[in-house]
């Protein structure tokens, strides 16, 4: 008799977690994820113009994805810094603003400001610290900052885009600041156009890039893949999948003004 119930709750833990996972497979947030959902997260986050899959171990994103428009770049709300600790992520597992404070690090933005701020509320939201990852300066405010500005031009310039962006750990002697949050040694982003058929992938160290040197950070999203261990664009036909995915794109146009 003492057997019966081991094996039905043996049989609910396996029922539970099938079903988390077929939530996690059809997991989608304001069609952001609608060319693939990267997974290897703990919790998904949805925002207003940004959804996360978020990291315990890490305390940031692994990934965060968008669509960017056109019409919503074109949305400007005057920035009031509002950086906040995600109520949302057990206690135990979210980043604090004492984790980052004399530690050398910005708290970099994965969903940039400028992207986010089609209201006053979806700006407050890319405040938060899950959409935050540890950078150093001299990659947050120069080179990352120019890839961004770029490709809020390329979301008018190509009508739409939809943006992966995320932290790289390479190495077993992976730093943390504060409790616990570690340090990407670099950050990748991939850009898909879906009306041109396009896509272009870049990876910049967590260290000091130029501005003018964005375009020699340019890789194809198989390396991406091979760095990370995720999967990018899996919504698509598999033969376009496989061409955009080991092409290293030339340099789309770009614009700094």
């Amino acid at each position: 008799m003492k057997k019966v119930p081991t094996i039905l709750t043996l049989t609910a833990v396996i029922s539970f977690t099938l079903s988390i996972t077929q939530a996690a497979q059809g997991f989608d947030c304001h069609g952001f994820l609608k060319n693939g959902n990267p997974g290897h997260v703990d919790q998904y986050l949805c925002r207003e113009a940004y959804t996360v899959g978020y990291n315990y171990q890490t305390k940031q994103p692994t990934w965060v994805a968008s669509k960017l428009t056109g019409e919503s770049v074109n949305k400007h709300i005057k920035r009031k810094d509002k950086f906040k600790p995600d109520s949302s992520i057990p206690v135990q597992y979210r980043a604090e603003l004492s984790d980052y404070s004399h530690s050398g690090y910005d708290r970099g933005h994965l969903m940039p400001y400028a992207s986010a701020d089609i209201d006053q509320a979806s700006a407050n939201e890319s405040f938060l610290l899950s959409n935050m990852s540890p950078q150093k300066s001299g990659l947050n405010r120069q080179g990352w900052a120019a890839l961004e500005s770029d490709v809020r031009f390329w979301a008018k310039y190509k009508k739409e885009v939809y943006v992966y962006t995320g932290p790289v750990f390479q190495g077993k002697n992976i730093k943390s600041i504060g409790n616990g949050v570690k340090v990407p040694t670099a950050f990748f982003k991939i850009i898909y156009a879906p009306q041109q058929h396009q896509a272009i992938a870049f990876v910049m160290p967590n260290a000091q890039v130029s501005k003018s040197k964005v375009s020699d950070y340019r890789t194809n999203i198989a390396t991406i893949e091979k760095l990370t261990g995720m999967q990018f664009l899996t919504a698509l036909p598999q033969t376009e999948r496989n061409k955009l995915i080991s092409t290293t794109a030339k340099m789309w146009r770009v614009s700094y003004s």
